[in-house]
């Protein structure tokens, strides 16, 4: 099992949350929550090797901490292509199964990683989608290329219909801690007293005194 870990570059991440932090804080955030995903992948039983796909270089520097690859866009190609970069780069053309994992899930542990994956047993496509219902937060392909990334708004159901359209089986999985990402400003008000990853936990306490 490998999983993919897209990030978007630093200075342009969450924009939306510009209300609440400068470009410094949204670029710490990004890291905080990334090195808490990367934390929990690795505690995944399942989980043999990680890969973050960015066209930021500092990340090579966090990512090779936690053991993981590194795949380097050299230009900003949108999520999407980002993501079949670094399927070309990783697939090993052999019949393991590829996670992709978004990068800004402060409620994720290893132990929701495996059960995501417990579920997704017999399925060709399995996905936990966003709080919202719209997105995915968690794709994970049977083998590497059987879909193409569908990314982006009502990312879900363009996933579950690429699919359906090739006839593979497909399942839905809702869990928390994969399902809670961070979008609005109302979403870090609502890690207020939430057991989250403890690189989140320390930047949230340190920038905003909560405790």
């Amino acid at each position: 099992m490998h999983a993919i870990v897209p990030v978007k570059v630093l200075s342009k991440s969450k924009v939306r949350l510009s209300s609440l932090l400068d470009s410094k804080g949204r670029a710490d955030l990004t890291v905080a929550m990334l090195k808490d995903v990367l934390f929990a992948l690795g505690k995944a039983r399942r989980v043999g090797s990680v890969t973050v796909v960015s066209a930021d270089r500092k990340l090579r520097a966090i990512t090779e901490k936690f053991g993981a690859g590194f795949v380097w866009e050299a230009r900003r190609r949108g999520l999407n292509k980002a993501l079949i970069l670094a399927i070309m780069q990783t697939d090993r053309g052999d019949t393991s199964a590829t996670l992709i994992v978004h990068a800004d899930l402060p409620l994720i542990t290893g132990r929701d990683v495996d059960e995501f994956l417990k579920q997704s047993s017999g399925y060709a496509v399995t996905l936990n989608p966003s709080k919202d219902g719209a997105g995915t937060n968690a794709l994970l392909l049977e083998r590497a290329r059987m879909i193409r990334p569908a990314f982006g708004k009502n990312s879900c159901e363009r996933h579950m219909l690429l699919a359906k359209r090739k006839g593979l089986s497909c399942k839905v999985v809702r869990l928390e801690g994969i399902g809670f990402d961070i979008d609005e400003p109302m979403d870090l008000l609502q890690l207020m007293g939430r057991e989250r990853g403890r690189n989140t936990g320390r930047f949230l306490q340190s920038l905003l005194g909560w405790i």
